[in-house]
């Protein structure tokens, strides 16, 4: 009788072979998997991120531009005049003036036959201080504040003209300083660019500029009160008062 004869050996072998090229495939399968979620979710939250600045900067920048747009639609310069008082008897003027010499430099302006007795013109907040200070020094006193309003190059220039002005004018009213120099005033005023003519204040700029680059080249103490009434001027022709 013949038998037939089966290698047991060789076909568990196979299996085992085919078994494991099986587990192998499927380990390779999941680690592809894995690292597909891993990148694709790296670069999802880097796309994200980036997203989310954009967004950020964008808002930034918006609340930047409007504020911004806010600051300029708002813009505008107070000046204060510190007033002693307003008389017709010239007596009382210069007693008016003797008064306020120890606090600065008064001068004095005439309008509808009356003198007003002034003590300066300054920025907002000093002009504050120098009333406080009189007030404390139970010093009567009145203010007037005049806004200019920086509608237009024009009237931007005219406030910073006026601010340049009396920061030097105001240096006069200092005890050891008997004179101040102009130079650099002028130089600034040189770079300030044209403006139109059909500016409604052209004209007052224009002028303005004028006096400016006419100017000696150093103001004393005592012509201080020129300076200080052609400023007042300039203020009554642009700003507005109150």
């Amino acid at each position: 009788m013949k038998y037939t004869r089966y290698d047991l050996k060789k076909k568990k072998d196979s299996k085992t072979f085919i078994l494991l090229i099986f587990l192998i495939l499927v380990l390779a399968f999941l680690f592809a998997t894995i690292i597909f979620q891993v990148f694709t979710t790296d670069y999802n939250s880097g796309k994200d991120s980036k997203n989310e600045m954009s967004t950020v900067q964008n808002t930034s920048n918006q609340k930047n531009q409007k504020n911004t747009i806010g600051k300029e639609n708002s813009q505008e310069i107070k000046f204060i005049v510190v007033q002693g008082g307003i008389y017709q008897n010239k007596d009382n003027v210069e007693t008016e003036k003797n008064l306020l010499n120890p606090y600065g430099t008064p001068f004095t302006v005439t309008e509808d036959n009356k003198t007003r007795v002034l003590l300066g013109i300054y920025a907002e907040d000093q002009g504050e201080k120098i009333v406080k200070s009189l007030n404390d020094q139970k010093v009567d006193n009145s203010k007037m504040v005049f806004t200019i309003n920086k509608t237009d190059v024009c009237d931007a220039e005219i406030a910073e003209l006026v601010s340049a002005d009396i920061q030097i004018l105001n240096k006069l009213s200092e005890k050891d300083v008997k004179a101040i120099q102009t130079a650099d005033l002028k130089k600034w005023c040189l770079t300030l660019k044209n403006v139109s003519n059909s500016s409604k204040n052209a004209d007052v700029l224009n002028q303005f500029k004028n006096y400016v680059n006419k100017m000696p080249k150093e103001i004393s103490k005592d012509k201080a009160g020129e300076n200080y009434s052609y400023l007042y001027e300039v203020l009554k022709k642009v700003g507005s008062k109150k």
